[in-house]
Protein backbone atom coordinates (compact mmCIF):
# COMPACT_ATOMS: atom_id res chain seq x y z
CA UNK A 1 0.00 0.00 0.00
CA UNK A 2 1.43 3.36 -0.94
CA UNK A 3 0.36 6.79 0.15
CA UNK A 4 -0.79 8.81 -2.81
CA UNK A 5 -2.27 12.17 -3.61
CA UNK A 6 -5.99 11.43 -3.99
CA UNK A 7 -7.34 11.12 -7.48
CA UNK A 8 -9.93 13.56 -8.82
CA UNK A 9 -12.53 10.82 -8.36
CA UNK A 10 -11.78 10.57 -4.67
CA UNK A 11 -11.60 14.32 -4.25
CA UNK A 12 -14.95 14.75 -5.97
CA UNK A 13 -16.44 11.96 -3.94
CA UNK A 14 -15.76 13.47 -0.54
CA UNK A 15 -19.47 14.17 -0.18
CA UNK A 16 -21.43 17.18 -1.29
CA UNK A 17 -19.53 19.07 1.37
CA UNK A 18 -16.49 19.45 -0.93
CA UNK A 19 -14.08 17.88 1.55
CA UNK A 20 -10.62 17.06 0.24
CA UNK A 21 -7.76 14.95 1.52
CA UNK A 22 -4.62 16.67 2.71
CA UNK A 23 -1.09 16.51 1.34
CA UNK A 24 0.47 13.09 0.84
CA UNK A 25 3.46 11.82 2.77
CA UNK A 26 5.65 8.81 2.04
CA UNK A 27 4.50 5.41 3.25
CA UNK A 28 5.82 1.92 2.79
CA UNK A 29 3.98 -1.09 1.43
CA UNK A 30 2.34 -3.20 4.11
CA UNK A 31 1.80 -6.96 4.15
CA UNK A 32 -1.95 -6.70 4.54
CA UNK A 33 -2.70 -5.03 1.20
CA UNK A 34 -5.06 -7.84 0.21
CA UNK A 35 -7.40 -7.20 3.15
CA UNK A 36 -7.00 -3.46 3.78
CA UNK A 37 -8.46 -0.78 1.49
CA UNK A 38 -6.89 2.24 3.18
CA UNK A 39 -5.21 3.59 6.28
CA UNK A 40 -6.57 6.70 8.00
CA UNK A 41 -3.87 8.25 10.19
CA UNK A 42 -2.29 4.81 10.29
CA UNK A 43 -5.45 2.90 11.26
CA UNK A 44 -6.79 0.41 8.69
CA UNK A 45 -10.04 0.44 6.79
CA UNK A 46 -10.60 -3.19 5.91
CA UNK A 47 -11.66 -4.42 2.51
CA UNK A 48 -14.76 -5.97 4.09
CA UNK A 49 -15.87 -2.52 5.24
CA UNK A 50 -15.45 -0.99 1.79
CA UNK A 51 -17.24 -3.81 0.00
CA UNK A 52 -20.05 -4.00 2.56
CA UNK A 53 -20.73 -0.26 2.40
CA UNK A 54 -20.57 -0.40 -1.39
CA UNK A 55 -23.24 -3.08 -1.19
CA UNK A 56 -25.25 -0.92 1.22
CA UNK A 57 -25.09 2.01 -1.23
CA UNK A 58 -25.99 -0.04 -4.32
CA UNK A 59 -29.52 1.38 -4.55
CA UNK A 60 -28.54 5.01 -4.01
CA UNK A 61 -28.94 7.42 -6.94
CA UNK A 62 -25.98 7.25 -9.27
CA UNK A 63 -24.70 3.96 -7.82
CA UNK A 64 -21.78 5.46 -5.84
CA UNK A 65 -18.32 4.27 -6.90
CA UNK A 66 -15.78 2.65 -4.60
CA UNK A 67 -14.06 6.04 -4.40
CA UNK A 68 -17.27 7.73 -3.29
CA UNK A 69 -18.02 5.07 -0.69
CA UNK A 70 -14.47 5.17 0.64
CA UNK A 71 -14.65 8.96 0.81
CA UNK A 72 -17.71 8.62 3.05
CA UNK A 73 -15.93 6.06 5.22
CA UNK A 74 -12.91 8.36 5.62
CA UNK A 75 -14.98 11.43 6.45
CA UNK A 76 -17.36 9.57 8.79
CA UNK A 77 -14.47 7.95 10.66
CA UNK A 78 -12.92 11.33 11.26
CA UNK A 79 -16.15 13.14 12.06
CA UNK A 80 -17.68 10.51 14.35
CA UNK A 81 -15.39 11.42 17.25
CA UNK A 82 -16.05 15.11 16.55
CA UNK A 83 -19.79 14.41 16.69
CA UNK A 84 -19.54 12.51 19.98
CA UNK A 85 -17.45 15.28 21.52
CA UNK A 86 -19.86 17.99 20.41
CA UNK A 87 -23.15 16.30 21.30
CA UNK A 88 -24.33 14.02 24.09
CA UNK A 89 -25.44 10.45 23.46
CA UNK A 90 -29.03 11.55 24.12
CA UNK A 91 -28.71 14.16 21.37
CA UNK A 92 -27.06 11.85 18.86
CA UNK A 93 -29.38 8.93 19.56
CA UNK A 94 -32.69 10.43 20.72
CA UNK A 95 -34.98 8.02 22.49
CA UNK A 96 -38.17 7.09 20.71
CA UNK A 97 -41.15 5.03 21.67
CA UNK A 98 -40.22 2.30 19.20
CA UNK A 99 -36.44 2.67 18.97
CA UNK A 100 -33.72 0.19 19.80
CA UNK A 101 -30.52 0.95 21.71
CA UNK A 102 -27.89 2.40 19.32
CA UNK A 103 -25.56 -0.59 19.63
CA UNK A 104 -28.45 -2.97 18.91
CA UNK A 105 -29.38 -1.02 15.80
CA UNK A 106 -25.77 -1.13 14.55
CA UNK A 107 -25.53 -4.85 15.27
CA UNK A 108 -28.77 -5.52 13.40
CA UNK A 109 -27.55 -3.51 10.42
CA UNK A 110 -24.28 -5.44 10.46
CA UNK A 111 -26.03 -8.81 10.44
CA UNK A 112 -28.47 -7.65 7.77
CA UNK A 113 -25.62 -6.52 5.51
CA UNK A 114 -23.77 -9.79 5.87
CA UNK A 115 -26.92 -11.80 5.14
CA UNK A 116 -27.59 -9.74 2.06
CA UNK A 117 -24.04 -10.01 0.73
CA UNK A 118 -23.34 -13.64 1.50
CA UNK A 119 -26.75 -15.29 1.37
CA UNK A 120 -25.58 -18.33 -0.60
CA UNK A 121 -22.55 -18.99 1.58
CA UNK A 122 -24.57 -18.61 4.78
CA UNK A 123 -27.21 -20.96 3.42
CA UNK A 124 -24.49 -23.52 2.72
CA UNK A 125 -23.14 -23.08 6.26
CA UNK A 126 -26.64 -23.69 7.65
CA UNK A 127 -27.01 -26.86 5.60
CA UNK A 128 -23.75 -28.12 7.10
CA UNK A 129 -25.19 -27.94 10.64
CA UNK A 130 -26.64 -31.04 12.36
CA UNK A 131 -30.15 -31.42 10.98
CA UNK A 132 -29.30 -28.79 8.33
CA UNK A 133 -31.02 -26.05 10.38
CA UNK A 134 -30.07 -23.55 13.05
CA UNK A 135 -31.76 -25.79 15.60
CA UNK A 136 -28.69 -27.98 15.24
CA UNK A 137 -26.58 -25.55 17.31
CA UNK A 138 -29.09 -25.32 20.19
CA UNK A 139 -28.18 -27.82 22.90
CA UNK A 140 -30.85 -26.97 25.50
CA UNK A 141 -33.91 -24.81 26.08
CA UNK A 142 -34.74 -23.79 29.65
CA UNK A 143 -38.43 -23.29 30.52
CA UNK A 144 -39.57 -20.32 32.62
CA UNK A 145 -41.58 -21.32 35.67
CA UNK A 146 -44.52 -19.15 36.88
CA UNK A 147 -42.63 -18.24 40.05
CA UNK A 148 -39.65 -17.04 37.98
CA UNK A 149 -41.92 -14.97 35.78
CA UNK A 150 -43.51 -13.25 38.76
CA UNK A 151 -40.13 -12.42 40.27
CA UNK A 152 -38.93 -11.11 36.91
CA UNK A 153 -41.97 -9.15 35.77
CA UNK A 154 -44.11 -8.64 38.86
CA UNK A 155 -47.75 -9.50 39.30
CA UNK A 156 -49.70 -10.26 36.12
CA UNK A 157 -51.73 -7.38 34.66
CA UNK A 158 -50.23 -4.90 37.11
CA UNK A 159 -50.54 -1.25 36.09
CA UNK A 160 -47.14 -0.06 34.78
CA UNK A 161 -45.70 3.30 33.86
CA UNK A 162 -42.80 1.69 32.00
CA UNK A 163 -41.23 -1.58 31.00
CA UNK A 164 -37.73 -1.40 32.45
CA UNK A 165 -36.12 -3.77 34.92
CA UNK A 166 -35.22 -2.48 38.35
CA UNK A 167 -31.74 -3.51 39.60
CA UNK A 168 -33.06 -6.63 41.34
CA UNK A 169 -35.00 -7.76 38.26
CA UNK A 170 -32.01 -7.07 36.01
CA UNK A 171 -29.74 -9.17 38.21
CA UNK A 172 -32.26 -12.02 38.24
CA UNK A 173 -32.71 -11.79 34.42
CA UNK A 174 -28.93 -12.09 34.01
CA UNK A 175 -29.09 -15.40 35.92
CA UNK A 176 -32.13 -16.76 34.05
CA UNK A 177 -31.09 -19.00 31.12
CA UNK A 178 -33.23 -19.31 28.00
CA UNK A 179 -31.05 -21.28 25.56
CA UNK A 180 -27.67 -22.98 25.45
CA UNK A 181 -26.01 -23.19 22.05
CA UNK A 182 -22.65 -24.07 20.52
CA UNK A 183 -21.13 -22.60 17.36
CA UNK A 184 -18.53 -24.84 15.73
CA UNK A 185 -15.85 -26.06 18.09
CA UNK A 186 -16.25 -23.17 20.52
CA UNK A 187 -17.41 -23.68 24.09
CA UNK A 188 -21.18 -23.69 24.61
CA UNK A 189 -22.82 -20.32 25.33
CA UNK A 190 -25.86 -19.73 27.52
CA UNK A 191 -28.17 -16.97 26.40
CA UNK A 192 -29.95 -15.35 29.34
CA UNK A 193 -33.23 -13.53 29.50
CA UNK A 194 -31.38 -10.27 30.09
CA UNK A 195 -29.26 -10.85 26.96
CA UNK A 196 -32.42 -10.98 24.87
CA UNK A 197 -34.48 -8.39 26.78
CA UNK A 198 -31.89 -5.62 26.42
CA UNK A 199 -32.05 -5.96 22.63
CA UNK A 200 -35.78 -5.15 22.50
CA UNK A 201 -37.58 -1.93 21.70
CA UNK A 202 -40.45 -0.69 23.86
CA UNK A 203 -43.01 -2.97 22.20
CA UNK A 204 -40.75 -5.98 22.65
CA UNK A 205 -40.17 -5.20 26.33
CA UNK A 206 -43.89 -4.86 26.80
CA UNK A 207 -44.33 -8.37 25.38
CA UNK A 208 -41.72 -9.64 27.85
CA UNK A 209 -43.60 -8.10 30.79
CA UNK A 210 -46.84 -9.51 29.40
CA UNK A 211 -45.27 -12.99 29.58
CA UNK A 212 -45.55 -13.78 25.88
CA UNK A 213 -43.34 -16.85 26.09
CA UNK A 214 -43.53 -17.70 22.40
CA UNK A 215 -42.24 -14.22 21.61
CA UNK A 216 -39.48 -14.44 24.24
CA UNK A 217 -38.11 -17.74 22.90
CA UNK A 218 -38.51 -16.58 19.30
CA UNK A 219 -36.35 -13.55 20.10
CA UNK A 220 -33.79 -15.83 21.75
CA UNK A 221 -33.62 -17.99 18.62
CA UNK A 222 -33.29 -14.88 16.44
CA UNK A 223 -30.36 -13.80 18.59
CA UNK A 224 -28.72 -17.19 18.08
CA UNK A 225 -29.26 -16.75 14.32
CA UNK A 226 -27.53 -13.35 14.41
CA UNK A 227 -24.64 -14.75 16.43
CA UNK A 228 -24.32 -17.58 13.89
CA UNK A 229 -23.91 -15.01 11.09
CA UNK A 230 -21.35 -13.01 13.09
CA UNK A 231 -19.41 -16.17 13.99
CA UNK A 232 -19.36 -17.23 10.33
CA UNK A 233 -18.15 -13.77 9.26
CA UNK A 234 -15.46 -13.65 11.92
CA UNK A 235 -14.09 -17.01 10.85
CA UNK A 236 -14.17 -15.99 7.18
CA UNK A 237 -12.79 -12.44 7.42
CA UNK A 238 -11.20 -12.23 10.87
CA UNK A 239 -12.20 -10.47 14.05
CA UNK A 240 -10.45 -7.23 13.08
CA UNK A 241 -12.30 -6.91 9.78
CA UNK A 242 -15.65 -7.56 11.43
CA UNK A 243 -14.89 -5.06 14.20
CA UNK A 244 -13.92 -2.49 11.57
CA UNK A 245 -17.22 -2.91 9.71
CA UNK A 246 -19.20 -2.62 12.94
CA UNK A 247 -17.20 0.52 13.77
CA UNK A 248 -17.97 2.05 10.36
CA UNK A 249 -21.70 1.45 10.80
CA UNK A 250 -21.55 3.03 14.26
CA UNK A 251 -19.71 6.01 12.82
CA UNK A 252 -22.44 6.47 10.22
CA UNK A 253 -25.01 6.62 13.02
CA UNK A 254 -22.97 9.14 15.03
CA UNK A 255 -22.55 11.44 12.03
CA UNK A 256 -26.25 11.13 11.14
CA UNK A 257 -27.06 12.08 14.71
CA UNK A 258 -24.90 15.20 14.37
CA UNK A 259 -26.61 16.02 11.07
CA UNK A 260 -29.98 15.80 12.84
CA UNK A 261 -28.73 18.27 15.44
CA UNK A 262 -27.69 20.60 12.64
CA UNK A 263 -31.10 20.14 10.99
CA UNK A 264 -29.52 18.61 7.88
CA UNK A 265 -31.16 15.19 7.99
CA UNK A 266 -34.55 14.56 6.41
CA UNK A 267 -37.30 16.05 8.56
CA UNK A 268 -34.85 17.35 11.19
CA UNK A 269 -34.77 21.02 10.18
CA UNK A 270 -37.90 21.98 12.11
CA UNK A 271 -36.58 20.34 15.29
CA UNK A 272 -33.03 21.72 15.28
CA UNK A 273 -32.27 24.04 18.23
CA UNK A 274 -29.01 24.90 16.47
CA UNK A 275 -30.84 26.19 13.39
CA UNK A 276 -33.35 28.00 15.59
CA UNK A 277 -30.50 29.81 17.33
CA UNK A 278 -28.87 30.66 14.00
CA UNK A 279 -32.18 32.03 12.70
CA UNK A 280 -32.44 34.42 15.67
CA UNK A 281 -29.05 35.88 14.73
CA UNK A 282 -30.12 36.84 11.19
CA UNK A 283 -30.34 40.64 10.78
CA UNK A 284 -32.89 42.63 8.83
CA UNK A 285 -30.14 43.69 6.43
CA UNK A 286 -29.35 40.04 5.73
CA UNK A 287 -33.04 39.35 5.16
CA UNK A 288 -33.16 42.21 2.67
CA UNK A 289 -30.11 40.94 0.83
CA UNK A 290 -31.53 37.41 0.70
CA UNK A 291 -34.86 38.76 -0.61
CA UNK A 292 -33.10 40.64 -3.40
CA UNK A 293 -30.99 37.63 -4.37
CA UNK A 294 -33.81 35.08 -4.20
CA UNK A 295 -36.89 37.09 -5.03
CA UNK A 296 -38.48 34.29 -7.05
CA UNK A 297 -38.77 32.25 -3.85
CA UNK A 298 -41.25 34.84 -2.56
CA UNK A 299 -43.73 34.77 -5.42
CA UNK A 300 -47.40 34.70 -4.51
CA UNK A 301 -50.79 35.13 -6.11
CA UNK A 302 -51.81 38.77 -5.73
CA UNK A 303 -55.37 38.36 -6.96
CA UNK A 304 -57.62 36.15 -9.06
CA UNK A 305 -60.75 36.75 -11.10
CA UNK A 306 -63.07 33.88 -10.18
CA UNK A 307 -66.58 32.42 -10.29
CA UNK A 308 -68.23 29.85 -8.09
CA UNK A 309 -71.31 27.64 -7.84
CA UNK A 310 -72.86 26.82 -4.46
CA UNK A 311 -75.34 23.95 -4.03
CA UNK A 312 -76.70 22.03 -1.04
CA UNK A 313 -76.18 18.52 -2.49
CA UNK A 314 -72.82 16.82 -2.87
CA UNK A 315 -74.17 14.65 -5.67
CA UNK A 316 -75.36 17.73 -7.58
CA UNK A 317 -72.01 19.43 -6.94
CA UNK A 318 -70.14 16.46 -8.39
CA UNK A 319 -72.38 16.41 -11.47
CA UNK A 320 -72.03 20.16 -12.11
CA UNK A 321 -68.26 20.02 -11.64
CA UNK A 322 -68.05 17.22 -14.19
CA UNK A 323 -70.23 19.14 -16.67
CA UNK A 324 -68.18 22.32 -16.25
CA UNK A 325 -64.94 20.39 -16.65
CA UNK A 326 -66.33 18.84 -19.83
CA UNK A 327 -66.84 22.31 -21.33
CA UNK A 328 -70.30 23.53 -20.33
CA UNK A 329 -70.52 27.26 -19.66
CA UNK A 330 -69.66 27.80 -15.99
CA UNK A 331 -71.62 31.05 -15.72
CA UNK A 332 -74.72 29.44 -17.23
CA UNK A 333 -74.52 26.52 -14.77
CA UNK A 334 -74.18 29.03 -11.90
CA UNK A 335 -77.25 30.98 -13.01
CA UNK A 336 -79.30 27.78 -13.26
CA UNK A 337 -78.17 25.93 -10.13
CA UNK A 338 -76.22 28.11 -7.67
CA UNK A 339 -77.83 29.02 -4.36
CA UNK A 340 -75.34 31.85 -3.74
CA UNK A 341 -76.48 35.53 -3.92
CA UNK A 342 -74.34 36.10 -7.02
CA UNK A 343 -76.05 33.34 -9.05
CA UNK A 344 -77.69 35.89 -11.37
CA UNK A 345 -74.21 37.21 -12.23
CA UNK A 346 -73.07 33.75 -13.22
CA UNK A 347 -71.38 33.19 -9.84
CA UNK A 348 -68.99 36.09 -10.43
CA UNK A 349 -66.76 36.73 -7.39
CA UNK A 350 -64.96 39.61 -9.08
CA UNK A 351 -61.32 40.13 -8.15
CA UNK A 352 -60.40 38.12 -5.06
CA UNK A 353 -57.49 39.88 -3.39
CA UNK A 354 -54.63 38.42 -1.34
CA UNK A 355 -55.03 39.55 2.28
CA UNK A 356 -53.52 38.57 5.61
CA UNK A 357 -56.60 36.58 6.63
CA UNK A 358 -58.84 35.74 3.65
CA UNK A 359 -62.20 34.04 4.23
CA UNK A 360 -62.37 30.35 3.34
CA UNK A 361 -63.83 30.86 -0.14
CA UNK A 362 -61.27 33.55 -1.03
CA UNK A 363 -58.45 31.34 0.27
CA UNK A 364 -59.80 28.48 -1.85
CA UNK A 365 -59.99 30.63 -4.96
CA UNK A 366 -56.45 31.96 -4.48
CA UNK A 367 -55.13 28.40 -4.44
CA UNK A 368 -56.82 27.20 -7.63
CA UNK A 369 -54.97 27.01 -10.96
CA UNK A 370 -56.17 29.24 -13.76
CA UNK A 371 -58.74 27.79 -16.16
CA UNK A 372 -59.36 24.52 -14.28
CA UNK A 373 -62.68 23.70 -12.63
CA UNK A 374 -62.13 22.72 -9.00
CA UNK A 375 -63.54 19.67 -7.29
CA UNK A 376 -66.48 20.41 -4.97
CA UNK A 377 -65.47 21.67 -1.51
CA UNK A 378 -67.74 21.38 1.52
CA UNK A 379 -68.17 24.71 3.28
CA UNK A 380 -66.88 24.75 6.89
CA UNK A 381 -70.30 25.27 8.50
CA UNK A 382 -71.04 24.70 12.17
CA UNK A 383 -73.03 21.83 13.72
CA UNK A 384 -76.67 21.86 12.72
CA UNK A 385 -76.12 24.33 9.88
CA UNK A 386 -77.09 23.51 6.30
CA UNK A 387 -74.16 21.91 4.48
CA UNK A 388 -73.19 23.42 1.14
CA UNK A 389 -70.64 22.63 -1.56
CA UNK A 390 -68.75 25.13 -3.69
CA UNK A 391 -67.13 24.71 -7.12
CA UNK A 392 -64.60 27.37 -8.16
CA UNK A 393 -63.25 28.43 -11.52
CA UNK A 394 -60.35 30.92 -11.68
CA UNK A 395 -60.51 32.82 -14.97
CA UNK A 396 -57.43 34.99 -14.50
CA UNK A 397 -54.53 34.98 -12.05
CA UNK A 398 -52.20 37.89 -11.28
CA UNK A 399 -48.86 36.95 -9.72
CA UNK A 400 -46.67 39.14 -7.56
CA UNK A 401 -44.30 38.95 -4.59
CA UNK A 402 -44.60 38.95 -0.83
CA UNK A 403 -43.68 42.43 0.46
CA UNK A 404 -40.03 42.54 1.62
CA UNK A 405 -41.06 43.65 5.12
CA UNK A 406 -43.73 40.95 5.54
CA UNK A 407 -43.62 38.30 8.25
CA UNK A 408 -43.63 35.63 5.53
CA UNK A 409 -40.40 37.00 4.06
CA UNK A 410 -38.78 37.35 7.49
CA UNK A 411 -39.66 33.76 8.42
CA UNK A 412 -38.65 32.18 5.10
CA UNK A 413 -35.42 34.15 4.77
CA UNK A 414 -34.29 33.49 8.34
CA UNK A 415 -35.02 29.81 7.92
CA UNK A 416 -33.12 29.57 4.63
CA UNK A 417 -30.12 31.57 5.92
CA UNK A 418 -29.96 29.51 9.12
CA UNK A 419 -30.09 26.26 7.14
CA UNK A 420 -27.26 27.38 4.87
CA UNK A 421 -25.12 28.48 7.83
CA UNK A 422 -25.72 25.15 9.59
CA UNK A 423 -24.78 23.29 6.41
CA UNK A 424 -21.67 25.42 5.94
CA UNK A 425 -20.56 24.95 9.56
CA UNK A 426 -21.02 21.18 9.36
CA UNK A 427 -19.26 21.02 5.98
CA UNK A 428 -16.36 23.17 7.21
CA UNK A 429 -15.81 20.89 10.20
CA UNK A 430 -15.90 17.82 7.95
CA UNK A 431 -13.55 19.36 5.41
CA UNK A 432 -11.08 20.48 8.10
CA UNK A 433 -10.92 17.00 9.60
CA UNK A 434 -10.36 15.36 6.22
CA UNK A 435 -7.74 17.90 5.12
CA UNK A 436 -5.73 17.29 8.29
CA UNK A 437 -5.76 13.51 7.89
CA UNK A 438 -3.13 11.29 6.33
CA UNK A 439 -4.84 8.73 4.12
CA UNK A 440 -3.05 5.86 2.41
CA UNK A 441 -5.02 4.15 -0.33
CA UNK A 442 -4.74 0.62 -1.70
CA UNK A 443 -5.47 1.73 -5.24
CA UNK A 444 -5.39 -1.79 -6.63
CA UNK A 445 -8.05 -3.04 -4.24
CA UNK A 446 -10.21 0.08 -4.61
CA UNK A 447 -10.20 -0.18 -8.40
CA UNK A 448 -11.03 -3.89 -8.32
CA UNK A 449 -14.71 -4.37 -9.23
CA UNK A 450 -16.86 -5.38 -6.27
CA UNK A 451 -18.02 -8.95 -6.67
CA UNK A 452 -21.67 -9.89 -6.52
CA UNK A 453 -23.64 -11.22 -3.62
CA UNK A 454 -22.04 -14.29 -2.18
CA UNK A 455 -18.55 -13.39 -3.34
CA UNK A 456 -15.51 -12.58 -1.27
CA UNK A 457 -14.89 -8.95 -0.39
Amino acid sequence: MTLITPTPRLLAALLVLASTLGPAHAAHATPDDATVAAHINGAPVHALTLRALQHQARDQPGHPSADAVLADIVADRLQADWSRARFSAAQLYPASTVGFAPEVGVDDRLVGLLRSMYAKELEAALRALPGATLAGVIEATFPLAPAQLERLFGAPRALRLGYDFNPEQAALAAQTPLLRFRLGSAAPVTLTLRDVYQRQNVQGRMDFFNRKLDFIYQQARLRVASLFVLDWAERKFGAQALTDLRQALGEQEAVRGAMRQYGLADGAEAHSPLQTALARQVTQAEIGAFYTAHKDQFRRTEKVRARHIRVDSEALAQRLAAEAAAGKDFGLLARRHSAAPNAARGGDLGWVMQTEAPDWLSALALLQPEGKVSSPFRAPVGPGAQATWDIVLVEKRVEGYHPPDSETVRYMARKAIAHERARAEFAAARSKLVRAATVALNRKLIDEPARGTGGAP
